[in-house]
């Protein structure tokens, strides 16, 4: 699968030290070689959204949405997991996935 990736989740990436970098690393590699969503380990589809899975990473989540026309896996964010569910990245969220 292609892979891409958000400004802010490249910022955050780029904050992240010791296990979290290696486990983000081993992530986003078995992406690229997956045929299918379902091969994704630890891999959970968001209720209440069309196109947006989360996948656990300790105490992050890794939020992406899937383009099912291009086979794109756009990571929008990793943010740990009790900011993650807040109302605005809910928001934000709904709005990038209609796009």
């Amino acid at each position: 699968m292609n892979v891409e990736y958000s400004k802010q989740f490249v910022k955050a990436a780029y904050k992240l030290t010791g296990k979290y970098k290696i486990s983000l690393q081993r992530i986003i590699s078995e992406i690229i070689l997956v045929k299918d969503l379902a091969d994704i380990t630890n891999c959970v589809k968001m209720v209440g959204f069309q196109n947006s899975y989360r996948i656990k990473m300790g105490d992050y989540r890794l939020i992406f949405i899937f383009r099912v026309v291009d086979q794109v896996v756009l990571f929008e964010l990793l943010l740990s997991r009790g900011e993650v569910y807040r109302k605005e990245h809910e928001m934000n969220l709904r709005k990038k996935e209609k796009e």
